[in-house]
């Protein structure tokens, strides 16, 4: 179907090219990836050492490459970071095989704790995207897609409301007399700052999946504890125009 005045280029055809080559499969990985049942154990207790000048197959889609590129990244870091963002990097490509799959989840099934504990906000990011598209529950899949695009949406909004130049921990006053509101888009009514419910059952539910999932579990309760306790978001932002209320009792 055609769109008139696309916001994006080409539309999404064009997003979907994109996409495309962005999941362009790797080559070879069966040559570097270890078996389902390497020691995660020892791995979470050994530094990454590479050679930056060792010689790589010229495919940039050999994923000896890739491989490289990361231990560049992770170089004096945790072995079983690179392990975790490795596998990550084949599930995000087309025909990733079923033991790339099955690695990705007994690291968090065994040393769940650890990754969620150590890793970067980046690559927890990253882990969610990947729980989205490869859990093996509906919880793993429903909650690591809602995280992946809950906080990919928090760098989105304020990474633009950076321009205002108004700090991230700094809610917009109100001002009285002021010009009638800009309307939403899509005709939807405005959200009720003061008084609706949709930021804290949006987390709600996250919450509550990532709680039934043990495998899921402490990636998403690190992430929501993050978006529970930073003022810096959209969420904390929220707040200041609520009713002030009485904490409520664990």
């Amino acid at each position: 179907m055609d769109i008139e005045n696309p916001v994006y280029p080409g539309g999404y055809y064009s997003l979907m090219r994109n996409l495309e080559q962005a999941e362009r499969p790797f080559q070879n990985a069966h040559l570097v990836l270890p078996p389902t049942d390497v020691d995660l154990s020892a791995l979470a207790t050994q530094t990454v050492t590479t050679d930056p000048g060792r010689p790589l197959p010229e495919n940039k889609t050999d994923a000896r490459r890739k491989l490289h590129a990361l231990e560049l990244e992770f170089d004096g870091g945790n072995a079983l970071h690179l392990l975790h963002a490795f596998s990550i990097a084949l599930l995000r490509r087309r025909d990733a095989s079923e033991e790339a799959r099955q690695l990705y989840l007994r690291i968090w099934r065994e040393q769940g704790q650890f990754l969620a504990d150590s890793l970067s906000v980046r690559w927890m990011i990253s882990a969610a995207t990947t729980f989205g598209d490869h859990g093996d529950t509906i919880e793993q899949r429903l909650g690591g897609q809602g995280l992946s695009m809950l906080f990919d949406l928090v760098k989105l909004h304020d990474s633009e409301r950076r321009l205002s130049g108004r700090g991230n921990d700094s809610g917009f006053p109100r001002v009285r007399g002021a010009k009638p509101r800009d309307s939403l888009a899509f005709g939807m009514d405005a959200y009720s700052l003061e008084h609706g419910d949709l930021d804290m059952n949006m987390l709600a539910r996250l919450w509550r999946l990532a709680e039934t999932d043990p495998v899921l579990r402490p990636l998403g309760f690190k992430m929501l504890r993050m978006i529970m306790s930073d003022r810096k978001t959209i969420f904390a932002r929220l707040r200041r125009y609520k009713p002030k209320k009485p904490d409520a009792k664990a």
